[in-house]
């Protein structure tokens, strides 16, 4: 069976969002499969975070979000911070705590704020370090590293909930190349662990090599939703970027390469 003909562990249909009268998302509709990498693409502006915010349920929005079938405002905030993992833009961090315990804060849905941490969340600690190769900080001040490290500290940290459901921001955002393929491959291991993977990007080219499935967003609406090569064809993001471009065949997939603004 493939992914996409799971149910869907999150579930968007014709969902809107407003920000005072101006409709940021306007009728946007996707499901998210267990076992899948989605890349979420467009320009800046196109309403692609305030979408991903709604998602996460840390936006009111019209239409209806569903997780495992349930309307995500009907769950309680804990039991839909275990279900939805989000990870913001940006990874600011204002205080100067250990890495170890920055990332033990994504177990916080799983306790209660005066219990003592269980084997199972310092598990689950350990392996977020691990897959992240953040152990080595693990007893330093998170604000001592450089932005590459705090943010795979921050994917550490929305790994160690273990939620179903991943929801990443410009995860690659400030990385050198080594480290967005290696968080690249970290968001797929994710998927082909059974979660399912929503990741904002910016660069078509990780888009179209690591994704199961990409969306384009152009002003408040999902314009595509394919597999990349489909959804990321060269008309497509002369359309929506305004950039010529051309597909490359790399041996390991097709992949487009932005030439010049149009």
């Amino acid at each position: 069976m493939t992914a996409e003909s799971k149910p869907a562990l999150l579930q968007a249909r014709d969902v809107t969002v407003r920000l005072g009268k101006a409709a940021v998302v306007e009728n946007a509709s996707l499901p998210l499969h267990a076992g899948e990498l989605v890349a979420l693409v467009g320009p800046n502006g196109a309403g692609k975070t305030t979408l991903m915010r709604a998602l996460a349920g840390l936006l009111p929005a019209e239409g209806a979000i569903t997780f495992s079938g349930e309307p995500l405002e009907t769950l309680g905030r804990r039991r839909r911070a275990r279900a939805v993992a989000y990870l913001p833009q940006g990874h600011v961090f204002h205080w100067p705590m250990h890495v170890d315990a920055v990332v033990a804060l994504g177990r916080y849905p799983h306790g209660d704020p005066f219990s003592t941490p269980s084997p199972q969340d310092r598990a689950a600690v350990s392996r977020a370090l691990e897959r992240t190769a953040t152990t080595a900080f693990a007893d330093r001040s998170v604000i001592t590293l450089s932005g590459g490290e705090r943010a795979r500290v921050a994917l550490a940290r929305a790994l160690a909930t273990e939620a179903p459901v991943l929801l990443a921001d410009e995860p690659t955002a400030s990385l050198d190349p080594r480290h967005q393929l290696i968080v690249m491959d970290l968001l797929r291991q994710a998927a082909r662990d059974g979660g399912a993977v929503l990741a904002i990007l910016h660069d078509l080219t990780l888009a179209a090599r690591f994704a199961d499935r990409v969306l384009v967003m152009d002003r408040g609406k999902i314009v595509a939703d394919a597999a990349p090569a489909e959804a990321l064809s060269p008309q497509r993001i002369a359309q929506v970027f305004g950039v010529d471009a051309i597909n490359v065949d790399t041996g390991e997939g097709i992949v487009p390469l932005a030439r010049h603004p149009l």
